[in-house]
């Protein structure tokens, strides 16, 4: 493949990342047709981005409030004209109130795929104990990697860093923005793919060389989320 160089170091990085037991590396992963998509008067195609993430929301999971949060997050950090989502909900009883709940409730600007009759879900041979299961697909329709959700550190941490050196490789800079988490020979590293921001304690911006002088001579701690673009600089009290 052609990034594979960078995804057999992630990859194996990542020994313990969760995998699908119906679909594999190089698979080739069959999206849903463009009239399977709920919108909310979005003209957003997520199925002509060159890197596509396929997710299966499970409305009745107890935790898919604080997924859309990460999901949400992760949209925020990422360049959306190369990167597309695709948000594939099972047939409900009630597509109405999912409807309110994904556009009101959540005030998802994002359309989603409305899989009735599960055709996609047989299709790509999932089954049910897989359902809020994360596929990233690269421009060939082609599986690069199968995980769980976002809302667990290591998925979370590989989709964003799996993002970033794809699209570097392929020429378009800064497409993942914030920290990059990354696991080599058993040391975890971490970087910024691009400028933080640094703020204080009370709102404040701080310019990135002023924000590094206070860091380096200890008067300040920085303390940062993989979730954010932003470094947040707690006061040190001498004693």
């Amino acid at each position: 493949m052609k990034y594979i160089y960078y995804i057999c170091i992630i990859w194996f990085s990542f020994s313990h990342f969760a995998i699908s037991q119906g679909l594999d590396s190089n698979s080739t992963f069959i999206l849903p047709r463009n009239d399977a998509k709920i919108h909310n008067d979005s003209d957003i195609d997520p199925l002509i981005k060159r890197l596509k993430l396929v997710t299966i929301v499970d409305s009745r999971s107890w935790s898919i409030d604080r997924e859309m949060e990460v999901w949400k997050a992760i949209m925020g950090s990422v360049d959306l004209e190369h990167i597309g989502f695709v948000f594939l909900v099972q047939p409900l009883e009630k597509i109405d109130v999912f409807k309110k709940y994904w556009f009101e409730q959540k005030k998802m600007d994002y359309p989603f795929y409305y899989d009735e009759g599960n055709k996609l879900f047989e299709s790509n041979r999932f089954s049910e104990e897989k359902s809020r299961q994360t596929i990233l697909i690269d421009e060939d329709d082609s599986v690069v990697l199968v995980g769980g959700s976002p809302i667990r550190t290591d998925p979370f941490n590989l989709y964003r860093s799996t993002l970033h050196h794809l699209t570097s490789e392929m020429g378009i800079k800064r497409a993942v923005r914030g920290v990059i988490v990354e696991e080599k020979d058993g040391i975890v590293k971490s970087f910024y793919s691009s400028d933080p921001v640094y703020v204080t304690e009370e709102g404040g911006v701080l310019p990135a060389k002023r924000a590094k002088e206070f860091i380096i001579s200890k008067k300040f701690i920085p303390q940062s989320s993989p979730l954010t673009d932003t470094v947040l600089l707690i006061k040190r009290n001498f004693r």
